[in-house]
């Protein structure tokens, strides 16, 4: 008898730790982190405490736009016009400053905000109304986002250089305060905001339950395609505030300026535990995987003579990986659930 309960209560802890784990995935990721900058640390000394900065710095444009692209993972959907669209945003803004029009920040990302919230609105009204892919859509709205930057009749540019913007917004991005510049205090307010949004407001809680199950969902009284129209608003809003950081960042802008941008962003997503099939994923697991991907792009030029390669390389394993323990995560916790139903 006090074998079985014995039995019993290990079960138990080893359910409750495992219960734990599932919930919180961004955990083991966070080891994996570890594990990345201190074998980095190792190899090269010195490397953390001098880059530190520049690690977070990196990260903070990807990290704006990964959590736009978080919105619309949870809801089973996907936007790879992010990085065309955080160009196109730019150049406007950048074009409104040139001709005097904007002279506040507040104005610059109000317009790039704008821009983007536009773009998501069309993308996610032809997804939900038309019924047409999420790749098809946003594929179709890179190509005519880029082709919009070059127009002299539109636009009356073919970039936007140092020359074209004020002195106050080429120095505010990177001005510092305690030691950290603004563009690292923007990516974080974006960050804590973007999580409390998804867990404590209603809007949040319909993102998660129409990607978990959109019939369920819409049973429960839902408006599933104007969520979805939402959370493609939210990522194209976003988009553009990445691109007036970009260009306050780089003090310049233009055509395919963030090529492949896109891929980095559903890398850090997919990195930090984000299901691709939509219903789960966490604003932790997604500043986790952006702090790696900032991380490998900063140390393997250290490490390694043919950077770009093996950059390439060690993201693709570490994609796999996390895809990998994704999917062992997502079976555990069907399991789980089967057991607490005694079947």
């Amino acid at each position: 008898m006090k074998r079985d309960i014995s039995e019993k209560t290990r079960q138990k802890d080893s359910f409750s730790l495992l219960s734990y784990v599932i919930e919180h995935r961004e955990i083991p990721l966070l080891g994996v982190l570890a594990v990345l900058l201190a074998g980095v640390s190792i190899a090269v000394p010195g490397y953390f405490t001098g880059n530190y900065m520049n690690i977070l710095k990196n990260c903070s444009m990807n990290l704006v736009l990964a959590s736009g692209m978080l919105c619309v993972l949870l809801i089973g959907s996907i936007d790879i016009s992010v990085a065309a669209v955080l160009e196109l945003a730019a150049a406007i803004a950048g074009v409104l400053m040139r001709d005097g029009k904007i002279h506040t920040m507040i104005g610059m990302f109000a317009v790039g905000i704008g821009v983007g919230a536009l773009i998501g609105f069309i993308n996610g009204s032809i997804m939900s109304f038309g019924r047409v892919l999420p790749i098809i859509v946003t594929l179709g709205m890179t190509y005519l986002a880029r082709a919009l930057i070059p127009m002299d009749f539109i636009l009356g540019m073919n970039k936007i250089a140092r020359i074209d913007l004020t002195e106050y917004f080429k120095e505010f991005i990177l001005h510092e305060y305690l030691g950290i510049p603004v563009i690292v205090y923007i990516a974080g307010a974006v960050a804590i905001l973007m999580g409390l949004f998804l867990r404590y407001t209603r809007v949040g809680r319909s993102i998660y339950a129409t990607g978990s199950n959109e019939e369920a969902a819409r049973m429960r009284g839902v408006k599933v395609k104007w969520i979805k129209v939402l959370a493609h608003v939210i990522c194209g809003a976003l988009a553009g505030m990445a691109g007036i950081m970009r260009l306050g960042y780089y003090n310049a802008i233009e055509k395919g300026a963030a090529n492949g941008q896109e891929m980095y962003v559903i890398a850090a997503c997919v990195l930090g535990g984000v299901s691709v099939m939509g219903g789960y994923g966490k604003i932790t697991g997604v500043v986790i995987g952006a702090l790696m991907i900032a991380t490998i792009d900063s140390a393997i030029p250290q490490l390694f003579m043919n950077a770009t390669m093996m950059k390439e390389f060690f993201k693709g394993i570490l994609i796999l990986a996390a895809i990998l323990l994704n999917v062992l995560m997502q079976r555990a916790a069907n399991k789980r659930n089967l057991k607490g139903r005694d079947i």
